[in-house]
């Protein structure tokens, strides 16, 4: 039995509960690369949103009479590569300290060989476990949430989605593809239900720089987006910080 709705006053509507799970490798590469960019310069216009605050991003989709009762991020840590990994380290503390949970999958490697001239074989870094991750969570927190808003655009998703709503028919689930990109057998599954992520949606959850980790009052360190994730000077004084 739920119990997410008792206390409620009596009379009143009680609100829905709306739970976020996020694929963070597919969020970061829509940001990294907008496929449908005119240039090279193009291609790079959301990478100065990298440094965003989850929870506020998905406030910014839920209703009055809604409730957001979580937000799980799904990633990995690149550790072959000292620098990226405590620069990803550094953004899920930073988004762990603003109420977001996370899951860790990780990256195994892959030998991959030449189909060109070279027939040579190349070692490659393949992220694993994340789609199980987020499948998994779906069902085993059903529970909890009356509304999922799902943020991927990967339809490996599709089969958990599936099953869900027919577990659980009551549900709504919406899905966020990152901002320029869809799926649109995801969006099927999931009863054509669809938001749609735009720029003020990202530029609204800036997190302030830098973002100051907490304890009894008192300041106990601070954490730092990396130069390159700034904004640009024309954006910056009109820039919120997420609250």
């Amino acid at each position: 039995m739920s119990t997410g709705n008792v206390g409620a006053p009596t009379g009143t509507a009680a609100k829905q509960r709306v739970y976020s799970m996020i694929d963070g490798f597919n969020l970061y590469h829509a940001l990294d690369k907008f496929d449908h960019g005119v240039d090279e310069a193009d291609q790079k216009r959301y990478q100065k949103y990298k440094w965003i605050c989850l929870r506020t991003l998905i406030q910014q989709f839920v209703l009055p009479q809604e409730d957001l009762v979580g937000v799980h991020y799904f990633t990995a840590y690149p550790n072959w590569n000292e620098a990226k990994r405590l620069r990803h380290e550094n953004y899920v503390k930073a988004v762990q300290s603003r109420g977001v949970d996370y899951t860790l999958g990780e990256f195994k490697p892959k030998h991959v060989d030449c189909r060109a001239t070279c027939r040579e074989r190349f070692d490659l870094r393949e992220e694993k476990q994340t789609d199980v991750n987020i499948a998994t969570k779906i069902i085993e927190l059903a529970n909890e949430y009356d509304k999922l808003v799902l943020v991927t655009a990967d339809s490996d998703q599709v089969p958990a989605v599936r099953l869900l709503l027919k577990l659980h028919p009551q549900k709504k689930v919406f899905v966020l593809p990152p901002i320029g990109r869809n799926s649109k057998e995801l969006v099927r599954a999931a009863g054509n239900n669809r938001l749609i992520m735009t720029e003020p949606h990202l530029l609204a959850a800036i997190m302030p720089n830098p973002v100051n980790i907490t304890r009894n009052g008192r300041v106990i360190t601070q954490l730092w987006k990396p130069v390159n994730w700034q904004l640009p000077p024309s954006n910056s004084a009109t820039t919120p910080n997420a609250p």
